[in-house]
């Protein structure tokens, strides 16, 4: 975490400075250089994730903001509040389903196609994914 995110509490921080420390946060959780995480960087295709990998970084999410992910706001972060059989009936994501991604994942919408099953959403996540997880903690959404 940045010294300047250790000294404020989440509320007092700016975007600027959540993607900064989200950044760090994803840097040291992969063993990768910080010049090697932006805030666009895919975690699984471009910065070598697997999935527990997410869980290491949840946990010091929480830890470093004192904010609190849960898997459910995990599953919301991408499909809303659709219900699972709307969002992906049959196990493949309906165009609803894909629209909704795209409205609350748009960092990545180019890669947001038709066919995308509900198992591959993490590999859709970027470093501004969990950054704007924290935003959204800091202006009081649950994600």
């Amino acid at each position: 975490m940045t010294e300047t995110a250790i000294a404020k509490q989440v509320h007092q921080l700016s975007n600027a400075e959540i993607e900064d420390a989200v950044r760090v946060i994803v840097a040291e959780s992969l063993g990768k250089k910080l010049d090697d995480v932006q805030i666009d960087s895919v975690l699984m295709d471009e910065l070598g994730a697997e999935s527990l990998d997410f869980l290491d970084i949840v946990f010091r999410l929480e830890r470093d903001f004192s904010i609190e992910i849960t898997r459910g706001e995990m599953e919301r972060a991408s499909r809303g509040d659709m219900s699972p059989e709307e969002f992906a009936p049959a196990g493949v994501i309906s165009e609803a389903g894909l629209a909704r991604l795209r409205e609350l994942m748009p960092e990545a919408a180019e890669r947001i196609k038709p066919g995308l099953r509900p198992s591959t959403i993490l590999t859709l996540f970027s470093v501004r994914t969990f950054a704007n997880m924290v935003i959204g903690k800091r202006d009081g959404r649950t994600v």
